[in-house]
C-alpha cells in the first residue's frame, strides 16, 4: 500500500510540474518566420507582421538596419 502511495505522489508531482519551453529571442523568431514566409506559409507571414508591429522602437531600428529584407514593404 505504501508503494502505491509513493508512486501516486511521484506521478502527481511529475504531472503537476509545467514544462518550460526554451525562450527565443526576437531576432530568432523573426528569422524563422521570415524563412517560412518566403516558402509561402501564410501563418508565418501573419506572425511576422504581428511581431514586427509590437517591437519597441529602439529594437525595431536596430533590426531594420541589420535585416532590411524583413521590412520589404517599406521599399514600395
Amino acid at each position: 500500500m505504501v508503494r502505491i502511495w509513493v508512486i501516486d505522489i511521484a506521478l502527481a508531482v511529475a504531472l503537476a510540474m509545467p514544462a518550460k519551453a526554451q525562450q527565443r529571442s526576437v531576432p530568432q523568431i523573426l528569422e524563422r518566420s521570415h524563412a517560412l514566409c518566403d516558402q509561402d506559409y501564410k501563418p508565418a507571414c501573419i506572425k511576422l507582421g504581428f511581431v514586427i508591429g509590437r517591437l519597441q522602437p529602439g529594437l525595431a531600428r536596430k533590426l531594420r538596419r541589420d535585416h532590411p529584407e524583413w521590412w520589404w514593404w517599406e521599399r514600395w
